[in-house]
């Protein structure tokens, strides 16, 4: 195989069309590292406080996908730092709560069983005793007064009514409406939704029966509507050098964020940093920035970043997205919820805190200025410029970040190295993954975790979930839906079905002499197609638009006239770009080895599958030429390995591929004797087809593996893929729909004839009808109850009617046979109501 266009050259890295779209100047631009062939890069890594979620899947996924591409493609040497933000305001704020409500659960160890019962201890108890109801019912008040404004204004509220007052109140919100007239719903509307939801969950806890909830139940069911209140009575008793109540909670999600990323697939970083570890350096970091005159100290000891005084000395300010220097709702949440609120402390609105004075129940290190704790900002520029110095090639993390968080990083970075030029050279803002327009987020509780999705709800594996990201622009928002989801499983299985069939092709089919490839030209246009597409700021939509393509031309292609070499050189192409992108676990991008992992049955599999998919392939191929007869289903059966018997359980037993191989056969030979005679019979024809469907559709599907029936062609062995389980899925639900369907029609036909089982003389007088008091030969009306007689309108309209009744009576009677008896009876039966029709005159 020819040296691939994807492969970057021997001991060079230099890549002088490679384009980045940079944030800083949102436009594409070259990549022109500072030491040529190397990357200084830093992440923003999680603020680790909760599991991680789907969100953060597209920020990480993404950011490695990018990183792989760098390193494995155009050869980058890259050193990666990441940090993770162990304490901030939310930090401070849930490890307080957690600690604080494990506290009080710890002091109301022991709670009721029942009235003259002695005291359960919490593991034994029954259910809540009545104090602990008392205090989560007016945290439960305290919390709807503090976040659900609309409702407070209903008098008297409790939990009973709750339910009673939410659509008067906040049904606008629910059914998808905004808070403000002539806007769209976001994040405002989805807190709201977040806070019924938790006030909902809380007030079925205390309505109830105590009786039917466990005190683990119980507890956190109510937990958020107690965290609120015993943080706001007790969270200042907590002492500032107290670290192991807020480290307590984030080594826990750390370990867990990690793990989440393993699963992944995403690499570790080079180096990590966390905020705990450098306040020391944080300090100094900040004493810098007040010596360059760009930082000032407040009354209460915080210190803050001085934004006139920076632009006063020639820098500019928000260069990432200058349209929200001023927007104040950015700015606050940037600042934090425990942040200092008295405008007059600071110089400016705008001005953002460096080091923030600790106030009672928030850590704190020692400074000059008192004791304190880093702000938000600080964090990152002091840790990154620790690593990586004066400047860095890339600066990454979700869109979000962008402002305040980057943009202050910036400022304040090179505030500390004046004169140093330009801190960070590119910024890459990697999309949000968006639910029902509103980003997925920790706070506002909108998210599906990583693990759940990938182990608990199985909704996701690691590959599918980074091929959706590839099939979407990096920097672009995602928002899954339907169609995305229905791509990227089209996608995978295409990519599944190639690498089984070129794999096939290999194994069963040696090169034919000196046969020419024939796909070389795709092949290499191909490769240049790629390599443009990554060096257009790594455009995977279209490398993912390229494999399919070339796929589709290899598939295409007579098989026979495709040579050795062919099926060689593109499955490695394809599948050296599929570990580039990461999509094979941890092998290495020049591999020699073509396909995925997946695409193998388990080893254990092998002894009894193999075997078993060739007799049920001869069979199947006989009985398809109906010439399948007792002796060739005995011939066949016999050249088939004695599958290992497993010993007998009792109950159902229990799947197994040896089990599978021997029923089959068994099943095989017993239709076989039972034929009537030995020779070609259409009955063992249709046995056979049919235990080869139910084998492939059944025994084998549920042990994962699935055959696939081809054209004069052995069925191809593969595992069971969630391409395939959706496309069964798919299947299932057309065939009930179209059941469904046909019973509904059947239905409706039965309905429309049982309207003609009455009599047309009789539609029109009672019990039927009481609105006529005289009636013509025929049953007509002539007159209403009243004595009037009908308008010549009136009575042109009726006997229209009583012609379309006389029309069904007729297919009435000619459905039950000329009104027989068993067919009146047999509709009887059929839950059949109404006035017995005369006989037709």
């Amino acid at each position: 195989m020819s040296q691939p266009a994807w492969s970057a050259p021997s001991g060079s890295t230099h890549q002088p069309q490679l384009k980045i779209f940079n944030s800083l100047t949102r436009s594409k631009v070259p990549f022109v590292p500072v030491q040529q062939g190397q990357i200084t890069w830093y992440a923003c890594g999680p603020t680790v406080y909760d599991d991680a979620h789907l969100g953060h899947a597209r920020n990480y996924v993404t950011t490695d996908i990018i990183r792989r591409i760098l390193r494995d493609y155009f050869g980058f040497k890259i050193r990666f730092v990441m940090n993770t933000t162990d304490i901030d305001d939310k930090i401070i704020l849930r490890a307080r709560q957690r600690h604080l409500y494990d506290e009080y659960k710890n002091n109301h160890r022991y709670v009721s069983g029942q009235a003259g019962d002695v005291a359960w201890s919490l593991t034994e108890a029954r259910y809540i005793d009545e104090q602990v109801r008392q205090d989560a019912r007016q945290a439960w008040h305290y919390y709807i007064l503090k976040n659900l404004k609309r409702i407070t204004q209903k008098t008297p509220i409790t939990p009973e009514n709750f339910e009673s007052l939410i659509e008067p109140t906040y049904g606008d919100i629910l059914a998808g409406g905004s808070l403000e007239p002539d806007t769209k719903a976001g994040d405002k509307e989805a807190k709201i939704k977040m806070h019924i939801n938790t006030v909902r969950g809380a007030a079925k806890a205390l309505i109830q029966d105590p009786k039917l909830l466990t005190p683990h139940e119980f507890y956190s069911r109510v937990s958020d509507v107690m965290c609120l209140v015993l943080d706001e009575e007790l969270g200042k008793t907590i002492r500032g050098d107290d670290y192991a109540v807020f480290t307590k909670l984030t080594k826990e999600y750390e370990q867990r964020f990690f793990q989440d990323m393993h699963d992944l697939n995403v690499m570790d970083p080079d180096d990590l940093v966390r905020v705990t570890e450098h306040g020391k350096e944080i300090a100094e970091f900040v004493k810098t920035i007040v010596d360059n005159k760009m930082g000032y100290r407040t009354a209460d000891g915080s210190v803050y970043f001085d934004i006139k005084a920076f632009e006063a000395a020639g820098y500019p300010y928000a260069r990432l997205e200058p349209w929200n220097r001023n927007d104040k709702e950015l700015q606050a949440d940037g600042e934090g919820a425990l942040s200092q609120k008295e405008p007059s402390a600071k110089r400016s609105d705008a001005d953002f805190a460096l080091w923030k004075a600790s106030k009672p129940g928030e850590p704190s290190w020692p400074s000059e200025w008192g004791p304190g704790r880093p702000g938000w900002h600080i964090e990152c520029s002091a840790m990154a410029s620790g690593k990586l110095g004066a400047q860095m090639d890339i600066h990454s993390g979700g869109i979000d970040l962008a402002f305040p968080h980057h943009d202050n990083e910036l400022a304040q970075s090179e505030a500390f190295w004046a004169n140093h030029g330009q801190w960070v050279n590119y910024f890459l803002h990697m999309g949000h993954l968006s639910i029902q327009g509103s980003k997925m987020s920790k706070s506002l509780k909108n998210f599906t975790t990583i693990r759940d999705a990938l182990h608990g709800r199985k909704d996701w594996t690691s590959r599918s979930l980074r091929i959706i990201f590839l099939l979407g622009n990096w920097k672009d928002g995602i928002e899954i839906t339907d169609d995305m989801v229905t791509q990227g499983r089209s996608w995978e299985d295409r990519v599944d079905n190639f690498f089984l069939n070129a794999l096939e092709a290999l194994k069963d089919s040696p090169d034919r002499g000196n046969q020419k490839p024939v796909l070389q030209d795709p092949l290499q246009e191909a490769e240049e197609r790629v390599r443009n597409a990554l060096l257009d700021s790594f455009n995977t939509p279209m490398v993912m638009e390229v494999i399919s393509q070339l796929i589709n031309i290899y598939n295409s292609t007579k098989k026979s006239d495709l040579a050795a070499q062919d099926h060689s050189d593109v499955g490695l192409f394809i599948t050296r770009i599929i570990n580039i992108f990461g999509l094979n676990g941890s092998e290495p991008a020049d591999t020699q080895q073509v396909g995925w992992r997946g695409i193998e049955i388990p080893d254990a599999a092998k002894d009894f599958v193999y075997p078993l998919a060739k007799i049920r392939d001869e069979l199947r191929q006989a009985a398809i030429a109906k010439s399948i007869t007792v002796q060739k289903v005995q011939q066949i059966v016999s050249t088939s390995p004695s599958a290992l018997e497993e010993p007998p359980t009792s109950g159902r037993p229990r799947p197994s591929y040896a089990r599978a191989l021997s029923e089959f056969s068994r099943d095989a030979l017993q239709a076989a004797t039972s034929s009537p005679n030995t020779e070609a019979s259409s009955d063992l024809n249709k046995q056979i087809l049919s235990l080869c469907d139910r084998v492939r559709d059944v025994d084998l599907w549920q042990l994962d593996i699935y055959l696939e029936d081809r054209d004069n062609a052995p069925a191809l062995v593969r595992p069971v893929t969630e391409g395939l389980k959706a496309a069964r899925r798919e299947r299932e639900d057309k065939a009930r729909a179209r059941e469904e369907a046909k019973k509904q029609r059947e239905r409706e036909a039965q309905e429309r004839l049982q309207k003609g089982k009455l009599h047309q003389s009789e539609m029109f007088k009672p019990p039927h009808s009481q609105e006529y008091s005289a009636w013509d030969g025929d049953g007509v009306p002539t007159m209403g109850k009243d004595g009037q007689a009908l308008t010549a309108n009136r009575v042109k309209k009726l006997k229209k009617e009583w012609e379309n009744q006389r029309k069904a009576h007729q297919k009435y009677i000619d459905a039950v046979g000329g009104g027989s008896a068993s067919s009146h009876n047999a509709l009887e039966q059929n839950g059949n109501r109404g006035v017995a029709a005369p006989a037709p005159s």
